[in-house]
């Protein structure tokens, strides 16, 4: 009698190894994918591909699990990335310049956004910075980027002194609060919002937008020497989000109303039409973005006159995946 049961339980047998093969063959990833930690601004744009890539699946792509944590200050992302709480850092600039020049070794090895991030908005119409004399300007804390921003064209504008610089806690929505409120007379605000500060009946005044790098993309020198896989990997989903961004209307713009929490069509389709119009399908910022940080620094802390940009930038691994520095606009 056993030998004649044998032939029937051999098929049921051999139908279970064949499916635990399948499983582990159809879904290698699965069992190997690797976590990394992304500090992203808690007004969310300047990450945006990071949350394209974590939500289309480009990073599982690569084999990572992306963790995406908002953080509302520089000084605090930089103090989780130099803790290990995070291994990267998006859309932070500043804290590149100020952390070299204190012996701590971060690099940009990206960015996404290379243009300055802000329009003033202002209480009432100004057509010329001379304007704003006298003025009150609501900035954050003093060396943040919306700060060597305002820094910098006060002192090109021959207005330092002429206008006050008063620091406000916060981001962009508080700054616009307190504008509408009367505290301030004029602040940098994202450009993102220009259609709800028309809406709360301020104006904008948008000037010359020069190149900055805006979105850079920071790491620890030490995690970047000891895990170029992992990193060369995000890059390679960050890449694939940001071309699906030009490319694919319909299918960003779900993600982008989920991020900034707004179901205003106009305003959604404005911020769209932007970054299609501004943004470039890689992460490899122009000389001049960089250059401009340095400068910008400078007037917070002279040392970073001295600093060469090889210094804060490290591009290795954006060449290995064929990206190269752009050419300068023909004028």
């Amino acid at each position: 009698m056993f030998n004649r049961m044998r032939p029937k339980m051999q098929p049921v047998f051999f139908v279970f190894l064949l499916a635990i093969f399948l499983v582990v063959s159809i879904r290698p990833k699965a069992f190997c994918e690797e976590t990394i930690r992304v500090a992203v601004p808690l007004f969310p744009l300047l990450g945006f591909p990071a949350f394209v890539a974590h939500e289309r699946g480009f990073f599982q792509k690569e084999g990572l699990r992306a963790e995406l944590v908002r953080i509302n200050s520089t000084p605090t992302t930089f103090q989780t990335l130099i803790s290990g709480g995070v291994h990267l850092a998006i859309g932070a600039p500043g804290g590149l310049v100020t952390l070299n020049l204190q012996g701590i070794d971060v690099v940009a090895i990206g960015s996404w956004d290379n243009v300055m991030p802000y329009i003033l908005a202002t209480r009432e119409p100004v057509n010329d910075i001379q304007q704003l004399r006298g003025k009150r300007l609501g900035v954050n804390r003093p060396g943040s980027t919306p700060w060597l921003i305002m820094r910098v064209m006060l002192e090109d504008a021959g207005l330092a002194k002429d206008v006050k610089m008063m620091p406000l806690a916060g981001g962009s929505q508080e700054r616009l609060s307190a504008l509408k409120g009367g505290a301030i007379d004029a602040a940098p605000v994202s450009w993102a919002l220009e259609p709800t500060l028309k809406k709360m009946g301020l104006y904008s005044f948008t000037g010359s937008r020069p190149p900055f790098i805006t979105g850079a993309i920071c790491v620890k020198k030490s995690y970047l020497q000891s895990h170029r896989s992992t990193l060369r990997a995000f890059l390679k989903g960050l890449l694939e989000a940001s071309q699906y961004i030009l490319a694919d209307k319909k299918g960003t713009l779900p993600i982008l109303a989920r991020i900034l929490r707004s179901e205003d069509k106009e305003a959604l389709e404005y911020v769209y039409d932007y970054m299609r119009s501004n943004e470039s399908p890689g992460l490899y910022p122009p000389e001049a973005s960089i250059k401009n940080l340095l400068r910008m620094s400078a007037y917070d802390d002279p040392k970073a006159a001295g600093l060469r940009a090889e210094t804060i930038v490290d591009f290795s691994l954006l060449e290995e995946l064929g990206q190269r520095s752009p050419q300068p606009a023909i004028r």
